[in-house]
């Protein structure tokens, strides 16, 4: 079995080496000049619109910034601090079949493999080079550049992303803060990001009376302790995006559609329930979308 693996590999070799237009070591090198602009933004595909609920035991709804979702059950969940942590933003080479002995090498040689993109250079103070934390209570459909990378001439077809645990620096990582003792809570806590992948602090209304006036409200803060790492999304992208010697210059946006965060998940066992904890993180990586695409510049924020 094992000399068979070698044989196979010796064919792939020679293969790879004879078929033209195969990615090699000079076509998977980023090259001077030829760069990708990346970036991110948060959006809602449908928006939820409720009444202000203030009640004792959450936070001050109509004092703060918030976002709000929608479980599955029709209980609105509402977000004052949401933190993500994404990383490893890549694009992908098309397939074609020159490059299949080569894909057949990744998979029989995980080690050969190399992203598309290598280096990069500070945007507005962040870069690729370590991870990017997000702030999702923010205005929506704001572009927020993460870094330019530098990339191989080459036709690209899908980019992956990855939500990453926070181990050690990052760029946009807030500084810890304890919340406010006012009730409801005025300035609700920013949390220690080092060691986790999201956080988020946020409350919903836990008793009514019979006219349906929230009486209580639930504070939800939970972050992903105890959860399985989720998985690297692939996204395809709208078109190809194709860099060459005329072509020079791209832009990407990946977009997160935080309002499909509880699809299937009962808000009211999010403080306790381990197992719906762990579909909301697997609806985060899920949310990850191709939110813009395009030859040249990074198109700027219109106010």
């Amino acid at each position: 079995m094992i000399f068979k693996r070698i044989r196979i590999l010796s064919v792939l070799l020679v293969i790879g080496g004879l078929v033209t237009g195969c990615a090699g070591q000079e076509d998977n090198a980023s090259e001077s000049g030829l760069v990708v602009h990346f970036a991110q933004t948060h959006f809602q595909g449908d928006e939820v619109v409720g009444a202000l609920e203030p009640a004792v035991g959450g936070y001050a709804q109509d004092q703060l910034e918030r976002h709000t979702l929608r479980d599955q059950n029709g209980v609105q969940l509402s977000l004052y601090r949401t933190y993500l942590v994404i990383d490893d933003i890549a694009l992908l080479p098309c397939t074609s079949l020159a490059q299949l002995p080569a894909r057949v090498l990744n998979f029989l040689m995980p080690s050969a493999y190399a992203h598309a993109g290598h280096g990069s250079e500070p945007v507005g103070g962040r870069a690729l080079d370590q991870p990017n934390v997000i702030d999702l209570v923010t205005q929506d459909q704001f572009i927020l550049p993460l870094g330019d990378a530098a990339i191989a001439p080459g036709r690209y077809c899908e980019v992956q992303v990855s939500l990453t645990r926070l181990a050690g620096e990052a760029y946009g990582k807030p500084e810890f803060a304890p919340a406010s003792t006012d009730d409801p809570i005025t300035s609700p806590e920013i949390p220690e990001m080092s060691g986790k992948i999201f956080a988020l602090r946020s409350d919903y209304c836990a008793q009514r009376d019979s006219g349906n006036t929230c009486l209580q409200r639930q504070r939800v803060d939970i972050d992903d302790a105890g959860l399985s790492e989720p998985l690297t999304q692939t996204l395809t992208l709208t078109t190809p995006l194709e860099l060459n010697a005329t072509l020079r210059e791209a832009y990407l946006t990946v977009g997160i559609e935080y309002d499909t965060w509880l699809a299937d998940v009962d808000a009211t066992l999010l403080s306790s329930d381990l197992n719906e904890r762990q579909k909301l993180l697997n609806n985060i990586t899920g949310s990850l979308r191709v939110f813009n695409q395009g030859l040249g510049d990074l198109p700027t924020n219109i106010e």
